[in-house]
């Protein structure tokens, strides 16, 4: 992008990272110290807040809007090792910027030209504070349908005043510590004007807490940021933004068993409520990675698995439609998501080709994607998401981020415009930037927060010169690092198998399954993968050892038909559902030569009806697999020893018996006649 906006958004995030830099103890405060005119002109500081030695300024709150007639305060937490009666501290007030690349170099501390105003300096023992122990300067600002009053400030437009506050040595002496922040001049839109809609996205997200073993930990600072972060949004109450949480994170609150985390759980439901929630999957991915390893089915899986999640921890049903990409995506992937009926994207600014523009874009686009219809995209920006950078004065970065808002509604404001604030995932939400941030929103005559939902729906598209639809284009993604695609694709087949083997309400597939989710995160280092993939055989391996087949033995049949009886022991504290076949080449099995049995008890044995071709003895083997068939859990060897005669035998014994019988007659007979012959 180029232009006095594009301009800024290039330079916004260096400016703001070396402002987190300068700070080396507590500076942070957004307040408006300035210096008078000649040590202002002198001290042209090269961040937002500078520290000599051991001083410090930082913004305890101020006024976020005001408007003709009101005050505007700010309120300074002072520090300094220097004698108090040595140390002065000035405020002052500077013209109007222009533009968001004049905003961003007041945040490197460089308002242009002479202060408007500047306050007495007054030193720091003169100073009172306040019940928190903050310094308070109020500065009144002039109505203009007023008459004029020298003890007020007059600005003539509205607009964004950068406001420094500088803490020096008495009489003009050298800085210890100065800050920037802005004075907010605002008031309701004129007739025809609108607010900017402001989409603030909030991250709800801890590393990963399911370890390779399938037991979770979650750290404990992670558990009371997340705590002050959903107590926060809960008493936000009226303000929209959209929330955007990890599903494997708040699975880790839920299980953890901590009072705290379940007030957080509760807190982050009633937060949901009539605001938007936006889908995830289990755990942070890159689709791209999953494309490319040939491994989308398991994108579903995670995609499946995290809305689920949501929806039944927060009571919620999270926005299908809606996509917010923190990770880089490629065309493939937003075909992908295109086929699962998502319409909304948001993704990063740095994902996209810039485009050459006076002002901040601030409306729905399309990018090119063949194949499918294009799907309406918001960008991040990322001069607004450099606002979330890890800082030691939150309070002031908060109101630093409603600034930059003010000037980007300052570009257009008869047009119906939005813009998103995304921080990034990792975002270490402190309770103070939150709580201004969103009572600036709910406060503001010049901005109304929004959910994404909303926006899309309401905003219009962005549209060229032309009037034609404004259509950009991804930047390829870098390369990613590659997954285990056979392991990730040979657990995913030991968990089917194992899934088959338990009732729809047994847990433990889930908690595996959770398992192989969390091997795909892209937080996880690459030799952190094997260790979840090979704890996934683990935990199945495990499970399966507590079925055991009958030892090898031997079974008489003394008739042509009798019954084997099979048992199978399960030392399982719940229901197994398996598959047993009996196999021989010499055994017929009129009933079938396979069950499907479930084991609900330690012993269960199941009988066979087994028919004998032949007499003698011969082997018959079992064999115990899952009910789909796809894992042999065991097998045994049976010896069966018929000793039952043969139909065929019988009638041979019964015809040889006959003709004795018959021999045996015909001789004794004969033996009679020949008796009676003999002369006596």
């Amino acid at each position: 992008m180029t232009g006095p906006g594009g301009r800024f958004i290039r330079t916004h995030r260096q400016a703001l990272r070396g402002r987190a830099r300068v700070s080396t103890i507590a500076v942070a405060v957004v307040a408006g110290l300035a210096a008078l005119a000649a040590p202002v002109a002198r001290s042209a500081a090269p961040a937002a807040a500078q520290v000599l030695g051991q001083s410090s300024v930082r913004l305890a709150s101020q006024t976020a809007w005001v408007g003709p007639g009101e005050d505007y305060t700010v309120r300074l937490v002072v520090g300094t090792t220097q004698p108090a009666d040595e140390v002065e501290l000035v405020v002052a007030v500077y013209r109007r910027v222009a533009h968001r690349s004049e905003f961003v170099q007041t945040l490197e501390s460089r308002p242009r030209g002479v202060p408007l105003t500047v306050t007495p300096p007054a030193p720091l023992a003169e100073l009172a504070t306040d019940a928190g122990g903050a310094v308070v300067v109020t500065m009144p600002v002039q109505d203009p349908a007023q008459p004029p009053d020298r003890s007020r400030l007059r600005l003539n437009e509205q607009g964004v005043y950068p406001v420094r506050a500088e803490l020096r040595g008495v009489g003009g002496g050298p800085t210890l510590a100065s800050l920037v922040t802005h004075l907010v001049y605002a008031t309701a839109p004129e007739e025809g004007g609108v607010p900017l809609d402001v989409g603030l996205v909030v991250p709800v997200h801890a590393g990963p807490a399911l370890q390779p073993d399938g037991n979770r930990r979650l750290p404990e600072d992670a558990s009371e940021r997340l705590g002050a972060l959903a107590q926060s949004l809960a008493a936000a109450t009226g303000t929209a933004f959209t929330l955007r949480p990890t599903p494997e994170t708040l699975e880790a609150l839920e299980e953890s068993g901590r009072p705290a985390d379940r007030a957080t759980l509760a807190a982050l439901t009633r937060a949901a409520v009539a605001r938007q929630t936006a889908a995830a999957t289990y755990v942070p991915v890159s689709l791209p990675a999953l494309e490319d390893a040939g491994l989308s089915s398991e994108a579903v899986a995670q995609l499946d698995r995290g809305n689920e999640v949501i929806e039944r921890v927060l009571a919620t049903r999270p926005d299908v439609r809606t996509w917010i990409a923190d990770d880089p995506i490629d065309v493939a992937t937003v075909q992908r998501l295109r086929g699962q009926q998502v319409d909304h994207l948001v993704v990063p600014a740095a994902d996209l080709e810039p485009v050459d523009l006076d002002v901040t874009l601030a409306q729905p686009f399309e990018i090119a994607v063949p194949e499918v219809r294009p799907p309406a995209v918001l960008a991040g920006d990322a001069g607004l998401a450099a606002h979330f950078s890890p800082t030691d004065d939150p309070v002031l970065a908060a109101h630093h981020l409603l600034a930059d808002l003010a000037v980007i509604y300052r570009d257009q404001p008869s047009r119906r415009r939005a813009v998103v604030a995304a921080p990034p995932r990792t975002w270490r939400a402190p309770a103070a930037f939150l709580d201004a941030l969103l009572a600036g929103l709910a406060s503001s005559p010049v901005l109304r927060a929004a959910t994404l939902g909303e926006i899309f729906a309401e905003v219009p598209p962005a549209t060229t010169r032309g009037e034609a639809p404004l259509i950009r284009r991804l930047v390829p993604p870098g390369q990613s690092r590659p997954l285990p695609a056979e392991a990730i694709r040979s657990a995913r087949a030991l968990l089917r198998g194992f899934a088959s083997m338990l009732r729809p309400d047994n847990p433990l597939d889930d908690r595996f399954e959770a398992v192989l989710l969390t091997a795909q995160s892209v937080e996880l280092r690459p030799r952190q993968r094997p260790t979840y993939l090979t704890g996934v055989e683990a935990a199945v391996s495990e499970q399966t050892g507590l079925i055991e087949v009958p030892d090898e033995r031997s079974v008489t049949l003394t008739a042509r038909r009798g019954e084997i009886p099979v048992t199978v022991l399960s030392r399982a504290d719940y229901p197994v559902l398996l598959r047993l076949q009996v196999i021989s080449e010499k055994l017929g099995f009129p009933d079938g030569d396979r069950r499907s049995i479930e084991l609900t008890r330690r012993n269960t044995t199941e009988l066979f009806a087994v028919r004998a071709r032949t007499s003698g003895a011969f082997p018959l083997r079992l064999r115990l697999t899952t009910p789909d068939g796809s894992m042999e859990l065991g097998s045994s060897r049976f010896t069966v020893r018929s000793t039952a005669a043969s139909g065929v035998g019988v009638v041979l014994s019964a015809g040889a018996g006959l003709f004795l019988v018959v021999w045996w007659a015909r001789h004794l007979a004969r033996g009679r006649r020949n008796r009676r012959l003999i002369p006596a």
